[in-house]
């Protein structure tokens, strides 16, 4: 319910404004995507999602000294998609035509509050290719 399926061909831009959307600034959002665009031009279409704050959490905790006062944690799924398997993405395919806006939500992430320079911020992003 939480994954788009997009054409590579799209991949970087859908990624800008959803990372923009996420509270990215630009060298991180660029960071990001030239870092994993490599991996993802392999494919014909990637079906990609965002994890929840609190999920990733779960998975990998976090400690910093000093506690900053907000860390926003970015962490991308992504799987490639063949064409012949469109069909079993439906739901997904519809997704990737909603606003970027929504992965905040689905994140959890203060977008407010992570771009306030004048708070302690932390940010993390990173991601992993799902092969199975």
């Amino acid at each position: 319910m939480d994954s788009v399926v997009i054409p590579v061909g799209k991949v970087a831009v859908y990624l800008d404004k959803s990372l923009k959307a996420l509270g990215l600034h630009t060298k991180a959002r660029t960071s990001f995507i030239t870092y994993w665009l490599p991996s993802i031009l392999k494919h014909e279409y990637i079906a990609l999602r965002f994890v929840s704050q609190a999920a990733y959490e779960r998975a990998a905790s976090l400690s910093i000294s000093p506690q900053p006062d907000i860390v926003t944690r970015v962490f991308m799924l992504f799987k490639g998609i063949r064409k012949e398997h469109l069909g079993d993405w439906a739901n997904a395919q519809m997704q990737a035509e909603r606003d970027a806006v929504w992965w905040a939500d689905v994140v959890g992430v203060n977008t407010v509050r992570a771009g306030d320079a004048t708070l302690l911020r932390v940010l993390e992003w990173g991601g992993t290719e799902v092969l199975v």
